[in-house]
């Protein structure tokens, strides 16, 4: 069975596209905008013309007074100059000049609504009372008589009045209205479709490529073919096309580059696994050494052991790195952390008794973390500063974990007092098989711990060193 058309397919259907929305919603934006303008300006322009219109007539009227004035008396009857005054709807003119008044034609008012006579001062008017006229002249719907006094043109010493209906000026302005709604639509709609079709030409269509070819590359990022081919334009859009193909370009290198260290990476975990099995192995093969009566097995063991041990940490420390795990955020107890690892790390430092690690975090201070992840990160961190002060020429080491409270964060300082860190390893410190200043070591502690901090939402800074003593800053949100 087919399915019915929809109505929005077809020979139109794909102007309703969703890409086709913003030049509609431009063009539509385009034509409300002109007509409010048009609005603004109608009201003016609607009592401008009314009062052009009330001038026209006492312009006539004045006109009239002086035909009279000119004209034999036995010719300008009352029923001529009422027949030439109607063709500009005037029922009745009086003209004052120089003090002397001159009644051209009186009023035949009907008495049934001659008492609702509104007077119009043209003279005196100001621009909202010309306007507040139009409108009440416009909407209204009695056919009252208004009176009007005003100047005639280039005439300030003569003044004129004249009776004359509303309903005549009413239709004349209606007329006049729809005229310049009519143009106001004909203006906006031809100045929307140019804009429309400027926009679809010089904005839309690019747009719409940049889009489809982003969406094209982000399903076959591999294909070398789906990338941006720049166009010779000059403007943002050409620019935009020129750094959206380097940007793809880089993608495409980093993605080879990805692939490639992640199937070394596996080879290398895999590796890393099995030759920590064998190095456990050779550890405690080692052990039995040690406690041989050969003089030179008892110099050389602990330099075995010493290697095994290197051995042992770096495929610890590269398996650790390998792990891709989620982070699970809870309530955990700071103080709780920072025993587990003075209880983790006691082996080592019970090598080094001068080396002590303080613990000044109050017992009630909470945070939000992952307690495993936590714990190995900053496990990493003290190991990396009990490292620093086995190789220093001190007579007590310290590591103090310390902590501040404030409103939005909570700053976790691990602080010693070893030799500093080395100039040279500053600027990569957190960068993995780079940061480490220490002879044989990997550069993963720092790297481990710095990427955990961040998966945490905080981070993890070198906040102070010098020859008397090192601080690593945690900064976690509250």
């Amino acid at each position: 069975m087919e399915k019915p058309e929809n109505s929005r397919s077809g020979r139109w259907g794909r102007f309703w596209e969703p890409r086709h929305r913003l030049p509609f919603k431009l063009l539509a934006v385009t034509v409300f905008g002109v007509l409010m303008a048009e609005i603004v300006i109608f009201i003016p322009s609607v009592a401008n013309h009314r009062a052009q219109l009330l001038q026209q007539r006492l312009d006539a009227a004045h006109l009239s007074a002086l035909t009279m004035q000119i004209a034999p008396r036995e010719s300008m009857t009352p029923e001529r100059v009422r027949d030439i005054l109607s063709t500009a709807d005037i029922l009745g003119v009086s003209v004052y000049n120089e003090g002397r008044s001159q009644l051209v034609l009186a009023p035949d008012l009907n008495p049934e609504i001659s008492n609702r006579l509104q007077y119009v001062d043209l003279a005196n008017s100001s621009p909202l009372d010309l306007v507040t006229d139009a409108l009440g002249m416009m909407f209204s719907r009695d056919n009252a008589y208004l009176l009007i006094h005003g100047r005639p043109s280039n005439m300030q010493d003569v003044m004129v009045e004249m009776v004359i209906q509303r309903r005549p000026m009413r239709l004349e302005l209606w007329r006049y209205a729809r005229s310049i709604f009519w143009l106001s639509l004909f203006v906006s709609v031809m100045a929307a479709a140019v804009l429309y079709f400027a926009l679809m030409a010089i904005l839309v269509r690019p747009m719409v490529r940049l889009t489809k070819n982003m969406s094209d590359f982000q399903e076959h990022p591999e294909d070398a073919s789906r990338m941006m081919q720049p166009s010779l334009r000059r403007d943002e859009i050409g620019d935009a096309e020129k750094v959206l193909a380097q940007m793809q370009a880089q993608i495409r290198a980093s993605l080879k580059q990805r692939a490639r260290l992640a199937t070394l990476g596996e080879g290398v975990s895999k590796i890393s696994h099995d030759l920590r099995n064998v190095l456990t192995s050779a550890v405690l093969m080692s052990d039995r050494l040690m406690a041989s009566d050969d003089p030179r097995v008892q110099k050389l063991a602990p330099r075995l052991v010493q290697a095994l041990d290197r051995a042992v940490a770096l495929s610890r420390a590269t398996l650790d790195y390998g792990r891709a795990e989620d982070i699970s955020l809870e309530e955990v107890n700071l103080f709780d952390i920072v025993e587990e690892v003075d209880d983790s790390l006691n082996p080592l430092l019970c090598q080094e008794p001068r080396i002590r690690l303080v613990n000044e975090v109050s017992p009630d201070v909470t945070l939000r973390a992952d307690f495993t992840h936590f714990f190995r990160a900053m496990a990493n961190l003290v190991r990396n500063a009990a490292e620093a002060l086995r190789g220093a020429d001190h007579q007590q080491g310290m590591i103090i974990i310390s902590v501040k409270e404030e409103a939005d964060r909570i700053l976790i300082h691990i602080s010693d007092n070893g030799p500093g860190v080395p100039e040279e390893a500053r600027e990569d410190l957190f960068i993995p098989f780079k940061g480490s200043s220490r002879k044989g070591g990997t550069g993963l502690g720092l790297a481990i711990a710095h990427e955990t901090i961040i998966a945490h939402g905080g981070g993890l800074r070198l906040a102070k060193t010098s020859a008397v003593g090192t601080v690593f800053e945690i900064e976690l949100p509250r």
